[in-house]
């Protein structure tokens, strides 16, 4: 991956987390951070990985994601003011879920 590429995953995760705080209005009693960003090499695609807690709450906040995913874009564009801006795809970031399932795994070992 080109160090232009990694760049810019970092520079969208941070920036894309401050404007979450202050754009979006989570469900209450839970939280939502960007843990990863992954672009594309060619930069028209960037998927955007979230954490979301509680766990049974990710459907409703992944959908409010979703529907404000233009305005997200724009305010992110706005703050980067790139010439060509990736297109945001929001995905759950299920690693939590993962390792839990991994651990529950290695505690039944004998």
């Amino acid at each position: 991956m080109s160090s232009r590429v990694l760049q810019l995953n970092s520079l969208i995760l941070h920036n894309l987390n401050e404007i979450i705080i202050r754009e979006i209005e989570v469900p209450p009693n839970s939280l939502a951070t960007v843990t990863n960003v992954d672009v594309t090499p060619d930069l028209s695609y960037a998927t955007v990985y979230l954490s979301i807690l509680p766990i049974n709450k990710q459907g409703t906040v992944l959908k409010k994601f979703n529907s404000q995913q233009k305005q997200l874009q724009y305010l992110l564009n706005k703050t980067l003011r790139l010439p060509k801006f990736p297109h945001l795809r929001f995905r759950i970031d299920d690693i939590e879920l993962k390792n839990r399932v991994i651990e529950r795994e290695l505690d039944q070992l004998p």
